[in-house]
């Protein structure tokens, strides 16, 4: 038999709250950490963690509003087309309400 350690797994939700109880509750982290029988080393990957994958997500939308989908892109193309052939029409409308009326 081989020397194969257990390794406890957790959530993302509950190392969002065991975070969140090191940051905002009244024990210190490492009283934190030894309630929940993890090294501060631990706790503070976490932590770097969530706070990386919180910027990620800021970029990410930030990048996302800039861009345009190809749908966009194609009803913008549409748009502008319609609005030449509105103005063409009205041109041709003008001229002709002229030459109606000399």
């Amino acid at each position: 038999m081989g020397n194969k350690k257990n390794y406890r797994s957790f959530t993302a939700q509950e190392k969002y709250e065991i975070i969140k109880e090191g940051e905002y509750g009244s024990m210190s982290i490492n009283e934190v950490c030894r309630r929940h029988r993890i090294s501060t080393a631990l706790y503070y990957q976490w932590r770097k963690q969530s706070q990386q994958a919180i910027l990620d997500n800021f970029n990410s939308s930030k990048s996302r509003r800039n861009k345009k989908s190809q749908k966009e892109i194609d009803l913008e193309t549409e748009n502008a087309r319609l609005k030449a052939t509105l103005l063409e029409i009205t041109q041709e409308n003008v001229e002709l309400k002229k030459k109606s009326f000399n």
